[in-house]
């Protein structure tokens, strides 16, 4: 019987109890397989070898965004399985990726930032001993595609031949990166301008170095592609619809915008912005609620979510042309696709715009498995974050990680989830720095189960959310005489995995989550 098989029977037994899981105060034992049976059944544990393992990043794609991409829904969505609590514990792109690049969580890799202290391309250290090191020892052909870490680029590494571990590089350069209508590339040491939409460009590259590695001795060894898609992030160049040129007397309108592909624009014109509780409210216990949004500021805001959807309909059709060709090829089936965004973005939500929030529009990623034994169209519960993505691809290639790793493999969380047949929590540690810079944290927490608790550093001020009966975070509960039980049992929480490290960090637990007293 095929590893597939196998995985198909774990997964028939518990589909229909973990389809769609309802939030519970119950905390199962989120661990590996306990028999050899089970070990050998999870996703990508191929019989005939390891897998090929294709990772798709795409900056600033909120998790309600998928929605509006039909491909990633045909694709991805319906055919593989969905990690509904994703979340970035950092959530920002530096930090985000190199959690991606180390399985480490932010207050372990330091690198907190887009600049300054701890931030950016400079602020990475430890090059030689991240994930594409791991899986090419390992015997993997590792190739890069599109943006790494932020300034990236700017200085003597614009022209080297790529970062330790990877066998084919091929990174945008900044400040290019954001230039979506014509990036720079560094090509393995050589800068090339290919002048066409940053998705377009993005997809031709990926399917050319599909191409090679399926060819590359036969076909036999494996590969490990990370492509990073920059839209729907903001960028340019400025066109005549966007707010600096439409306003250019008022900055307050000056609202952080992206660039669709021409043949997208205008696809969205009568997009509203949703409906939600969350939406332009500054309620009470917000880290930093901003002054409220003026009439013209909201026309603005649902101007710059259209322009964001417009611009993810490139990437949407960028992952079918991809996918396309790994069934054309005949590599579809020992692929292994692993799709995520690297923070969560908020347009008006909690009258904010960007990320690095401590709501979960900020925090929460799309997350998508698809490949050998993944099941299809099922959403799982279990607390996932983008440090366990690099744990899995480690996993996945039976690469042997040089750090200890903070994540742990999210094919165990799946075939856990499933055994269980109902949803698995696990404490999940969060928090942020400034984003040009600086040691010091602005908020730090949990999130587990249903609970996002928070510390703001500069006041002290608690914030407690119950997303089982506030999905949208509006109200502040770290005060209610009712919550007092959960707050003090989140306080321990907290605490405990606060400096986790490797095994210290969130792995296998069981226990009760504490809930609210009657009113």
């Amino acid at each position: 019987m095929s590893s597939e098989a196998r995985l198909g029977g774990i997964l028939r037994r518990g589909r229909m109890a973990i389809a769609t899981v309802a939030v519970a105060s119950t905390v199962g034992v989120l661990c590996g397989p306990t028999s050899t049976a089970e070990a050998a059944a999870l996703p990508g544990r191929l019989d005939s070898g390891r897998p090929n393992v294709l990772m798709i990043n795409v900056d600033d794609l909120a998790a309600t965004d998928i929605r509006y991409m039909p491909n990633v829904q045909r694709l991805l969505v319906q055919q593989g399985t969905t990690f509904t609590d994703a979340v970035a514990p950092t959530p920002l792109c530096v930090p985000a990726r190199a959690s991606l690049l180390t399985g480490k969580y932010a207050h372990n890799h330091r690198n907190w930032s887009i600049s300054g202290t701890n931030g950016g391309y400079k602020g990475f250290t430890g090059r030689r001993n991240t994930l594409p090191v791991w899986m090419d020892k390992a015997g993997y052909r590792t190739m890069f595609l599109g943006k790494y870490l932020n300034n990236y680029g700017r200085g003597s590494e614009r022209y080297s031949s790529g970062e330790p571990g990877w066998d084919d590089w091929q990174a945008t350069i900044d400040p290019s990166t954001y230039n979506l209508m014509s990036p720079k590339f560094n090509s393995n040491g050589t800068i090339q301008t290919p002048g066409i939409y940053s998705s377009v460009v993005l997809k031709n590259r990926s399917i050319k170095m599909i191409k090679r590695a399926g060819t590359n001795l036969g076909g036999k060894k494996p590969w490990f592609l990370w492509v990073n898609y920059v839209a729907p992030h903001a960028g340019g160049p400025v066109e005549a619809s966007d707010p600096k040129r439409r306003y250019p007397d008022q900055p307050s309108l000056w609202l952080e915008n992206t660039r669709p592909m021409p043949a997208d624009k205008g696809r969205f014109s009568g997009l509203e912005l949703p409906k939600t509780p969350d939406m332009f409210y500054a309620g009470p216990g917000q880290v930093t609620a901003g002054k409220p949004y003026t009439a013209a500021q909201k026309r603005v805001m649902r101007y710059v979510y259209q322009q964001r959807i417009e611009a993810a309909q490139s990437v949407d059709r960028a992952v079918a042309g991809t996918i396309a060709h790994l069934k054309s090829s005949g590599q579809y089936r020992r692929t292994v696709i692993i799709f995520s965004g690297d923070n969560g973005y908020t347009t008006g939500h909690h009258d904010r715009q960007g990320k690095l929030w401590e709501s979960s529009q900020s925090m929460r990623i799309p997350l998508v498995m698809v490949g050998p034994g993944v099941p299809r169209n099922i959403k799982v519960g279990s607390a996932v974050g983008n440090p366990d993505i690099a744990t899995t691809v480690a996993a996945l290639g039976r690469a042997t990680p040089g750090r200890t790793q903070d994540g742990v493999d999210i094919t165990r969380v799946l075939a856990s989830s499933v055994k269980a047949g109902k949803t698995l929590y696990r404490p999940i540690p969060v928090a942020a720095w400034p984003t040009l810079g600086g040691t010091t944290t602005k908020y730090r927490g949990i999130r587990y189960g249903r609970y996002t608790y928070i510390t703001v550093t500069a006041s002290g001020v608690p914030v407690l959310y119950d997303r089982a009966v506030d999905p949208y975070e509006t109200r502040n509960l770290a005060k209610e005489p009712r919550y007092a039980k959960v707050v003090a049992q989140l306080k321990v929480i907290e605490a405990k995995y606060r400096s986790c490290s490797g095994s210290t960090c969130p792995k296998t637990y069981a226990g009760t989550l504490a809930t609210p007293s009657p009113s």
